[in-house]
């Protein structure tokens, strides 16, 4: 599934503001060194399996919601099951601990409205998308509120 949910990643992460994703762009090339980009094509975990990252193309997550036909995880029987906590708490990333409460959203407001303020969220006043853990914009300067500074810790 792309299409209009090609954002949504299975777990409950917003791909959009991957960094992974984000330097897939020429916009986002400001995040890994020049000679990084090439290995940076990641077009979100629903895309082709040749347009993942390696982490996503590997996800157990990404792999056992699509085996299941779900469009999220929030959506199984099992939610949330133990490999999904287990990466809510794997401590590599702050992100990772908004997945549950994330799908939770989702599952109260539907994918599309979810989407829809993720992408608002994720872009600075100038209408530069940004990531996670960028704390000033690429284009205009302006401070983010983001996990990088410890901001968005204190939007949950």
């Amino acid at each position: 599934m792309n299409g209009p949910f090609r954002l949504l990643g299975f777990c409950g992460l917003y791909c959009g503001a991957c960094n992974h994703y984000r330097a897939s762009y020429s916009e986002g090339s400001h995040l890994y060194g020049a000679g990084d980009l090439e290995r940076f094509v990641c077009r979100g975990c629903r895309g082709e399996t040749a347009l993942l990252h390696e982490g996503c193309d590997v996800c157990g997550i990404r792999l056992c919601a699509e085996k299941n036909g779900l469009i999220h995880c929030g959506r199984c029987e099992e939610f949330p099951c133990d490999q999904l906590i287990e990466f809510q708490h794997d401590a590599r990333h702050i992100h990772h601990l908004d997945i549950v409460g994330n799908l939770r959203k989702i599952e109260e407001k539907g994918p599309s409205p979810w989407l829809e303020a993720q992408e608002e969220r994720w872009t600075c006043e100038c209408g530069l998308c940004y990531s996670w853990y960028e704390v000033r914009c690429n284009r205009c300067g302006a401070g983010l509120i983001s996990y990088g500074n410890g901001l968005e810790e204190e939007n949950r």
